[in-house]
């Protein structure tokens, strides 16, 4: 019995920024933030909400599949648009999938991978047909867009693969998780709640802070270590998977990701040009890319893999149908 990914969906905000936008907010460059990250623009939610965006990544991975075959719907996000109810509540409720059961994963930019993780635990568990997880951010409430370090990053989408509990298909193959502590606290938002009369919590940035240093050398150690993990669990070697999915942080992260794996950069699905990074939605994102445009075909090895604050990594090998 096997847990395989049906389709996906991916849903972009309709405002598209260039770099050259940013050179009016901050002092920067844009063939400065194209070498340095490999991004040339990124989409901005104005009127899009998390949940629209979200929804609309799901309908269309659904497509014109039974809704009521749903029984779970697991959302990974680090920006919702509430923290009651949940972003999953929300999507259940909005798109009628009334036999769901529906919550949230924070895991940052690893979030889908782990959304994945608990999601082909339940449906084998509990015998759930079929399963939505979303990767869902609106990171531009999160960002400082006077932080030049960080600012030039970020950008909004959500993107959603569709699961099926299968006698016949092996679907994912393996997969790998892994929590790493943050002790020098290199990626961190902030949360900011309302003052009480019996406790001051002092002054928040709810924004993001990075050492982008410190997280692009814990990116290459720990993403190499997740790419390792899954393809030994499932004795599978690394020129046997046919299409590599990264999460889209870094251009420099993912060509040394390709080298460690000594597999040709053409492999990797690559989206960061035009997305930016969009946290937990940058994986799902990518992969509706990938299976879009027909060069997967049934029984290719396809390889996920992310890291993100927490610190956590993570990679799912999977066979598609």
């Amino acid at each position: 019995m096997g847990v395989a990914i049906l389709t996906t969906g991916k849903a972009l905000p309709a405002l598209k920024v260039e770099n050259q936008k940013l050179t009016e907010l901050v002092e920067t460059d844009s063939q400065w933030i194209i070498e340095r990250t490999g991004i040339e623009s990124r989409h901005i939610a104005t009127s899009e909400t998390g949940l629209s965006l979200a929804v609309a990544a799901a309908e269309e991975a659904l497509g014109d599949m039974d809704k009521a075959s749903i029984g779970l719907v697991l959302v990974a996000t680090v920006s919702p648009d509430m923290l009651v109810p949940s972003m999953g509540a929300l999507v259940k409720r909005t798109m009628g999938l009334e036999n769901a059961v529906a919550y949230d994963i924070n895991a940052a930019c690893s979030g889908f991978i782990y959304g994945l993780w608990n999601a082909e635990a339940l449906m084998k568990t509990h015998d759930i047909k079929r399963a939505l997880v979303i990767g869902v951010e609106r990171l531009s409430r999160i960002t400082n867009w006077e932080d030049r370090g960080t600012c030039i990053l970020f950008g909004d989408g959500a993107g959603c693969a569709v699961l099926e509990l299968s006698d016949d298909k092996p679907g994912i193959l393996s997969s790998f998780i892994k929590n790493y502590d943050d002790v020098s606290n290199s990626l961190t938002v902030d949360m900011q709640y309302l003052q009480t009369p019996f406790a001051d919590d002092g002054p928040k940035e709810p924004y993001i802070h990075m050492n982008g240093t410190q997280v692009f050398r814990f990116a290459v150690g720990a993403i190499g270590e997740a790419m390792d993990a899954v393809l030994r669990n499932a004795g599978v070697r690394a020129d046997e998977v046919k299409y590599y999915v990264p999460h889209q942080a870094n251009m420099r992260i993912i060509q040394s990701a390709a080298q460690r794996m000594k597999q040709p950069l053409e492999k990797f699905q690559v989206n960061i040009q035009t997305t930016g990074n969009v946290s937990a939605a940058s994986i799902p994102m990518a992969l509706a890319d990938l299976m879009k445009s027909g060069k997967i075909q049934s029984g290719d090895k396809v390889m996920l893999v992310g890291f993100g604050g927490g610190l956590t990594a993570g990679a799912i090998l999977f066979e598609a149908v």
